[in-house]
């Protein structure tokens, strides 16, 4: 395999964000109480650490914004209704039908569990659009949809596990405006899973103690492991430290790596243990 592509591998799914799409233009239809779905599968056997580093995008058209509702449904999720995005915005009764504002073709709605802000479609009637932004989910005080809940991005991500199909149900209450999903994507920033950027990092393998680090590097060993071997790669791919247990013994499991002439910035370790290779880790030497 080539070097670089191999070490594109070898980063993927730790360094930066992982994005997840779907392109597909699909027409809302009008004044339906079925609405539609539209999916992306995740293929990621990863759990969720931090809940704000996953984020919801869509890019929205619809000539009234106060007849949609948008609603997220997670792996695992309900299998009818969703969590609620965006519902029937700017009514304020009941049965209100909402503001007049549209969803304008590339203003990009982010729904993040660490924004400040909800909503606000504006007072500009048709001829204005709902502001591109990032966003907690926003409901109104229309009741219908009913199954379209309300809940917290933070609880709701927690610990979750992403692999599966994450889906938008979109629907659309009255009759005469129309719009569309034009696109969405599932963000899964750096930081998002378990063991990626902590103090003390584990896997079968080893635990690093202390990360970052400076001048030197400590390991703890899997002593009970008959075979423990890893590589530490710059991010240019090169290798600047390997390691076999099997071939030599390390009783204590302590582990010090002098890194004095190692330049500051990001590293990658990547370890295999009794033959199954382990969840990569990312190293920051000050």
């Amino acid at each position: 395999m080539n070097k670089k592509l191999f070490f594109s591998i070898l980063l993927s799914g730790v360094l930066g964000a992982q994005t997840f799409s779907n392109t597909t233009l699909t027409a809302i239809p009008d004044n339906s109480t079925a609405g539609v779905i539209s999916t992306i599968p995740v293929n990621l056997v990863k759990t969720i650490s931090d809940p704000s580093k996953v984020t919801i995008k869509m890019d929205l058209t619809h000539t009234w914004c106060g007849d949609v509702t948008v609603g997220l449904v997670v792996p695992g999720g309900a299998t009818s209704g969703a969590i609620a995005l965006i519902k029937r915005l700017g009514s304020t009764t009941t049965t209100g039908i909402g503001s007049s504002v549209n969803f304008a073709a590339g203003n990009i709605l982010a729904f993040n569990s660490a924004a400040t802000a909800y909503v606000v479609p504006g007072t500009g009637g048709t001829n204005s659009s709902v502001p591109a932004g990032t966003y907690l989910p926003t409901v109104s005080s229309t009741l219908a949809p009913t199954d379209y809940t309300v809940a917290n991005l933070t609880t709701l991500f927690t610990n979750l596990s992403v692999s599966g199909n994450w889906s938008l149900k979109l629907f659309d209450a009255a009759v005469g405006d129309t719009g569309s999903l034009n696109n969405w994507q599932v963000v899964f920033d750096e930081g998002t899973f378990l063991g990626v950027n902590t103090s003390i990092v584990s896997t079968p393998a080893l635990s690093v103690l202390g990360n970052p680090f400076k001048e030197t590097l400590n390991l703890k060993l899997n002593t009970s492991a008959k075979d423990v071997r890893f590589d530490i790669y710059s991010m240019e791919g090169k290798k600047v430290y390997s390691y076999q247990q099997s071939a030599s013994k390390n009783a204590s499991g302590d582990l010090t790596i002098p890194t004095e002439s190692w330049s500051s910035g990001v590293y990658i370790l990547s370890s295999v243990v009794n033959g199954e290779k382990m969840m990569t880790i990312k190293l920051i030497k000050k």
